[in-house]
């Protein structure tokens, strides 16, 4: 059995979904107001490494993925450039299409715009202030944090993991936050035009599509507070139930040092570095790492990447055609398999797949497509002739 790391318990835990069949999963989107870069790439290759093995395991994965189109970034691009923000959102949208394919990257079974669903949000919100968990304040509605709990599904220390958070005026609480914010401008809701709150957006969004429960909610480790935790607190004052079973997050890619992002200007864009390795360079870097490690991003690992690559490349093309598996084949596909139920291991099982090419290559083994095959089918990995 498949186990994965819990970020709600903090503890790698047996996957066991709430239909032995079918795997429920959303997975925040990217703010589209600019090019995906290299810490994007992680997140949804990562991603799509766990939808390919749990597909190769027989379930069903129903996975729901939003687009941001409603942001203050957006705005400011569309300014810049004398466009609409609509035009700036659509861009991008496809942009990011762009890009994951370029990476081999499945698509999703529903891709969502917080844009579409502002009714919802607006419903949801009516529905929090008629519980009680919600307040008008000034040209805001607030979430009651305090009134619905308190945080503490994925932060546990708030003193210690959030540093700058002040007691805003006319908020019951430092930690409130704005579910619908009232502008002038925006969309027309009982409230006063205006635009809703980030955390309400993806719980009107994955409920809609996926019910009150999610069996995985993925995103890069940035999100797990205030987004997520937000999120959570949300969906449970309108169920009453635990939102999501398995909180998954992604570490960052580090770039001189630091946390790799669109706002911090330290980034490296998708299409950038495809200009000097392929698709399948950048994936295999991305893969040798667990998805809870930080990686740096440099030529020097890229071109390790690119030589593990061409190793693979190389045995591959060598073993294809042999459909027959011998005992010692067998034994480095259950290493590889193994690898990915712990927690999804990915860099270990390369590691597999390099020493099981090294033998090939020197040929003391034989029988060993099928082990390739699954480089292709669940790492995702494209094997080039060579």
């Amino acid at each position: 059995m498949m186990r994965i790391f819990n970020t709600r318990t903090g503890v790698k835990e047996f996957f066991i979904p709430q239909d032995p069949f079918e795997v429920k999963v959303y997975v925040c989107g990217p703010t589209v107001y600019d090019l995906c870069h290299v810490g994007h790439a992680r997140t949804y290759v990562n991603f799509d490494v766990l939808k390919r093995y749990l597909t190769s395991l027989g379930y069903n994965v129903i996975h729901v993925q939003n687009f941001t189109d409603i942001d203050e970034k957006i705005d400011h691009r569309a300014k810049k450039e004398g466009l609409s923000p609509r035009e700036v959102a659509e861009r991008f949208i496809m942009e990011y299409f762009f890009d994951m394919d370029s990476l081999n990257v499945t698509r999703a079974t529903r891709y969502t715009k917080a844009s579409e669903y502002v009714p919802k949000i607006i419903k949801i919100t009516e529905r929090l202030l008629e519980l009680g968990y919600a307040y008008r304040s000034g040209d805001a509605i607030y979430f009651d944090v305090e009134g619905a709990g308190g945080f503490g599904e994925l932060v546990r220390d708030l003193k210690s993991a959030i540093v700058d958070e002040v007691r805003a005026s006319g908020k019951r609480g430092p930690f409130d936050f704005v579910l619908w914010r009232i502008t002038g401008e925006g969309f027309e809701s009982p409230f006063g035009r205006g635009v809703p709150g980030w955390h309400t957006e993806c719980v009107a969004m994955s409920m809609d599509n996926l019910g009150e429960v999610l069996d995985i909610h993925w995103g890069g480790k940035d999100l797990i507070y205030p987004h997520h935790e937000c999120e959570a607190l949300i969906a449970k004052a309108l169920t009453g139930k635990r939102f999501v079973k398995y909180w998954v997050h992604n570490e960052f890619v580090l770039l001189k040092g630091q946390k790799m992002s669109k706002s911090s200007g330290e980034r490296a864009y998708i299409r950038d570095v495809l200009k000097r390795y392929s698709a399948e360079v950048l994936r295999t870097w991305i893969l040798s790492s667990n998805y809870r490690e930080k990686i740096e991003f440099s030529e020097e690992s890229l071109r390790k990447a690119q030589l593990l690559y061409e190793k693979i490349s190389r045995a591959a093309t060598k073993a294809r055609g042999n459909e027959g598996m011998g005992q010692c084949a067998k034994d480095y596909a259950e290493l590889f398999m193994s690898a990915l139920d712990d927690d999804l291991e990915t860099g270990q099982a390369l590691s597999v797949v390099e020493e099981l090419s090294d033998r090939v290559l020197e040929g003391k083994i034989e029988g060993a497509w099928r082990i390739f095959s699954l480089v292709e089918s669940v790492l995702g990995i494209k094997i080039r002739p060579h």
